[in-house]
């Protein structure tokens, strides 16, 4: 790979699939993505299962919230052109060698059994997997449990320097993951070079969310970061 930063494939290629479906996880692999990110909630019974929101309603034909129902009940739904909710599992088993995975924990309770089954997958190597999330308990979490997995906390690009080094560093991350609104006009004019460099001199990854307009992702490879969401990932190719 020639280019510097990593190609993550948000919810997979979820501008082209129904997002957090293998069906979007086996385009993002064809497309060219090095990284599908994914995020992960706990099933009634305690299943790791792909879903953004704590609720079904929005991206299946079901309702009600994600941790009432059990890991059969919700794979009863239809996520999009028949596609079913997958448990973490199934994901491991499409992707092993041939792409990696961001894994966004959006529940309590989520880093041990992702530790453990990631371990058991032998799916921990930083090429392999980044776990991250936007609540810092989980991040610091996940770094105490298995030290030898990169961990990634998000954080809205609202912050100086100095403060995201400092989150950064109570919640032991690896990597500093700059996200912004849809709305925002021009990310890239969030990303000044002294705010890139004060981040590379503590010693932070650095991995921005996520942008698909073609006018911004041509400012945004040029920087010096280490990963690139967008729910297009075959623009960056």
């Amino acid at each position: 790979m020639s280019r510097k930063y990593r190609i993550v494939a948000h919810r997979g290629a979820s501008a082209y699939e129904p997002e957090n479906t293998l069906r979007a996880f086996q385009r993002a692999i064809e497309l060219g993505a090095d990284m599908s990110e994914l995020d992960l909630q706990l099933s009634k019974d305690g299943a790791l299962v792909v879903m953004h929101n704590s609720s079904v309603d929005e991206t299946t034909n079901g309702h009600g919230l994600v941790r009432d129902l059990t890991l059969a009940e919700l794979q009863q739904l239809d996520a999009g052109k028949g596609e079913r909710i997958p448990p973490l599992q199934q994901v491991l088993d499409l992707v092993r060698g041939k792409n990696g995975l961001y894994i966004e924990l959006k529940a309590p309770e989520t880093p041990r059994p992702t530790l453990s089954l990631l371990r058991a997958n032998q799916f921990t190597s930083n090429v392999q997997v980044i776990v991250g999330s936007f609540q810092a308990n989980l991040v610091r979490e996940t770094k105490e449990l298995a030290p030898e997995i990169s961990v990634s906390l998000l954080v809205g690009p609202v912050y100086s320097a100095d403060e995201l080094v400092a989150m950064a560093r109570d919640a032991r991350a690896d990597y500093i993951h700059l996200c912004w609104e849809r709305r925002a006009p021009q990310p890239h004019q969030l990303l000044t070079n002294d705010l890139l460099f004060a981040l590379r001199q503590a010693k932070l990854g650095i991995v921005l969310w996520h942008e698909e307009r073609d006018e911004e992702l041509a400012i945004l490879r040029t920087l010096d970061v280490d990963a690139i969401c967008t729910n297009t990932p075959d623009k960056l190719v």
